[in-house]
């Protein structure tokens, strides 16, 4: 069931399109299934489709709830931290109270996100989990929190690569402690799902290899798979995600990313093993 939201923080109103799976009515007894909250790339200039409902329909036949979060983006003068944050955790809670109605399993929360949006996580997993900090972000309690993290192709360090210029970096947050989420990574993180290729032009490969790196340091769980070629933004890597008339998002091996991460939620006990 596919419906748009309408939230707001501080004055600032941003959008949700939620995909609730309905009950199955010939189940004798209430079944709770997860929640993906998907954050789609777009160089925090736009929201990318293609990392949008394509990803909700695949949770949806996984038996995932899924929302796209359309967060603060760099337009209207104003930068995209610290609001997207507290976007993020108005969305979590907002969440709490669709629970009952849509028959939401509140303790597997999923946050998947791409390119861009995968920076949101990543600021999320080192800011927003840590009572301290989070507090100097977002004073009211956040009712919901994440259990796990999905993140392909992501922007981590924005310092190495992406994005081109520092000009450009300070756009996105003047604040510089959202600049490098890897280094205010605490034990409070949650276990994460990382993808990327070795060849992506756009963002380095670093970004997943310095992530996973402080994962280890911290004995966070993480699971990482890096492909040997592909472009950046490939979403699904298949037909479903490929702009018409040409193959360039269309790559075999990387669109196995999304089996590997079915089998990883199964190992977390997100999704039933059998």
């Amino acid at each position: 069931m596919f419906q748009k939201k309408t939230l707001n923080y501080q004055d600032n109103n941003f959008d949700l399109d939620t995909y609730f799976l309905d009950p199955i009515s010939d189940f004798d007894q209430e079944i709770k299934d997860p929640l993906a909250i998907i954050i789609p790339g777009g160089a925090f200039k736009f929201h990318s489709d293609r990392e949008a409902q394509p990803i909700a329909m695949n949770f949806a036949a996984a038996g995932v709830h899924s929302v796209v979060f359309h967060y603060q983006l760099l337009k209207d003068d104003k930068s995209v931290f610290p609001l997207a944050l507290q976007e993020l955790a108005t969305t979590l809670n907002w969440i709490k109270t669709q629970a009952s109605s849509h028959q939401i399993d509140l303790d597997k929360i999923l946050l998947v996100g791409f390119s861009a949006g995968g920076n949101i996580i990543a600021n999320f997993n080192s800011l927003m989990t840590n009572k301290d900090t989070q507090r100097k972000i977002f004073p009211d309690d956040i009712e919901v929190m994440p259990y796990a993290n999905i993140m392909g192709y992501s922007v981590v360090d924005m310092t190495i690569g992406w994005p081109p210029t520092m000009d450009d970096v300070k756009k996105i947050s003047p604040d510089d402690k959202f600049w490098k989420p890897e280094e205010s990574l605490t034990e409070s993180g949650r276990p994460t799902f990382m993808w990327q290729t070795i060849t992506d032009q756009t963002v380095p490969v670093k970004n997943s290899l310095l992530y996973a790196n402080k994962m280890e340091e911290l004995n966070i769980p993480f699971e990482l798979h890096l492909f040997s070629s592909g472009p950046h933004g490939m979403s699904l890597a298949t037909y479903q995600v490929q702009k018409p008339g040409g193959d360039h998002y269309l790559n075999h091996q990387a669109s196995k990313w999304w089996e590997l991460c079915l089998n990883w939620l199964k190992q977390i006990n997100v999704l039933p093993t059998n």
